[in-house]
């Protein structure tokens, strides 16, 4: 019964991140991402997810920091180091509950790219590795719309690399 509610709520969760593909603005990106990310941490932790589902709850506060420009080096050491320390203490599903803190490592890295462009590619290739673990963890809307994503994402950034082209 698990996994289908958490694939409902995965469900609902995915209509707003596949349409987050189609938003350009970086600010609102991480906003409609907090509430995706949100709702995708109560689906994983039905189907035993732990690790997604701490990484999103910090990918929420990262995204917070960011939004309100705040995302400074100490921000991003502390929030690496939390989600690399809450895998480790965690982690239950071997190599599968790795996938989040190294997602969330690269994607903190890199979030505070000024580019639009560079940060659409950010955007668009961190979701291939989660429609990886949303499968092997069994939400399969998960994954579907993690792949779904990865096209509206590329689709909007061949549009953005155009209209740059063309200024």
């Amino acid at each position: 019964m698990n996994i289908i509610i958490a694939n409902i709520i995965d469900l609902v969760a995915a209509i707003v991140q596949v349409g987050s593909g189609a938003i350009k603005k970086k600010s609102k990106i991480l906003i409609v991402q907090t509430v995706q990310l949100l709702m995708q941490a109560v689906s994983m932790l039905l189907l035993g997810g732990v690790t997604g589902a701490v990484s999103n709850v910090l990918s929420c506060f990262r995204n917070f920091l960011c939004y309100k420009d705040k995302l400074n080096i100490v921000w991003k050491i502390i929030l690496i180091a939390a989600s690399i320390g809450f895998t480790i203490a965690l982690n239950d599903q071997g190599f599968l509950g790795i996938i989040p803190a190294a997602v969330c490592t690269i994607y903190i890295i890199f979030m505070d790219i000024k580019d639009p462009v560079k940060f659409k590619l950010l955007v668009t290739l961190s979701f291939v590795p989660w429609a990886v673990y949303h499968f092997i963890l069994k939400s399969y809307t998960g994954a579907f719309f993690d792949a779904a994503t990865v096209v509206t994402n590329a689709v909007t950034l061949v549009k953005m690399i155009k209209e740059n082209k063309e200024a």
